[in-house]
Parts: structure tokens; C-alpha cells; sequence
């Protein structure tokens, strides 16, 4: 799917001025690409072109900006958002919406907040793997605890990752 965006990206829209000065070379190189797809592939392609030729000139600055910095982008690090995208297209349905969910109630959150949570996280994963394991399966016993205990547990887990206050 990245593969076929970035194909369609390279043959339908000019990257800027090296591609005017070589557009004869680059022609014939995307006629060659063209001729090694499956008519499937291309069908895609088609299809992507025309919807591609509906969109108003800021989003296709908008993407076109964006497959520029994906273009710059290290090896490893296309590589990882690669592993990330199948991760998430291995995901069920359910899953997708509740990651979704919790992703715009993290965007939300007032940066103070994030901030906080974002050190606790880190705090977190310094942890070892056992002392982790704990908290999560308290975390899981949390699900069904009355509101009164809730709070109990949510003090104590405050305690436990306070941050030393800085010396004024």
C-alpha cells in the first residue's frame, strides 16, 4: 500500500525541479515502471490518479509535502513506520476504534497533563519486567473496583511515581 502510494506519487506528480530538467529520462523510467505492474497495480494507480485530480491544490500541496519528507526520511525509520503500519492493519476493528479513542482523548489532554503522564510512562518502562507486570495486573483489578477503592489505589500509585520536588 506505501509502495503503491509512493509509485503513484513518483509517476503523477513532479518533485520539484530536478524532475523538469530530466523530464524526458524520467518519462521513459516511469513508462518502464508503468510496464512492470500488474494491471491490477495499475487499476489502483488509475483509480488514485482520479481522485488525486478532484483534490483542492492544498491538499495536494499538503501530501505532496508530506511524501517529500517521507523521501528524506532515514531507511530505519520508513522501516519502522512500515512495521507500525502492519501492526495497526493486523488490528481488529475494535481495536483500531479503541486505539482511535484513546489517541483524541490524549490530544485532549492539556499539555501540563501530557507532560506528566508522558514522565510517568518513562518511569514506567524503567521499571523491572516483574515490578511491571504488577502494575498492570493492578491496574486490571482496578476495572472492578468501587469508586472509594479506586481512589485508594490511585493515591498509592501517585506515591509510588511522585517526582522528587526540585530543591528552590
Amino acid at each position: 500500500m506505501v509502495r503503491l502510494l509512493a509509485l503513484f506519487l513518483l509517476l503523477c506528480v513532479p518533485v520539484g525541479a530536478a524532475a523538469a530538467q530530466d523530464t524526458r529520462e524520467n518519462e521513459r523510467r516511469a513508462l518502464e515502471r508503468w510496464r512492470q505492474l500488474s494491471s491490477e497495480e495499475r487499476r489502483e494507480i488509475r483509480e488514485r490518479y482520479e481522485r488525486w485530480k478532484t483534490l483542492p491544490h492544498e491538499e495536494k500541496a499538503e501530501l505532496q509535502h508530506k511524501f517529500e519528507t517521507w523521501q528524506r526520511l532515514p531507511q530505519e525509520e520508513k522501516a519502522e513506520i512500515r512495521r507500525n503500519f502492519q501492526r495497526w492493519k493486523n488490528l481488529s476493528p475494535e481495536q483500531r476504534e479503541r486505539l482511535k479513542g484513546r489517541w483524541e482523548r490524549w490530544r485532549t489532554l492539556p499539555p501540563a497533563k501530557r507532560e506528566t503522564l508522558k514522565r510517568r510512562f518513562e518511569k514506567f518502562q524503567e521499571l523491572a519486567p516483574q515490578e511491571r507486570r504488577e502494575l498492570r495486573e493492578k491496574f486490571q483489578e482496578r476495572q472492578h473496583l468501587s469508586p472509594e477503592e479506586k481512589r485508594t489505589l490511585r493515591e498509592r500509585l501517585k506515591e509510588k511515581f511522585r517526582q522528587p520536588q526540585k530543591p528552590r
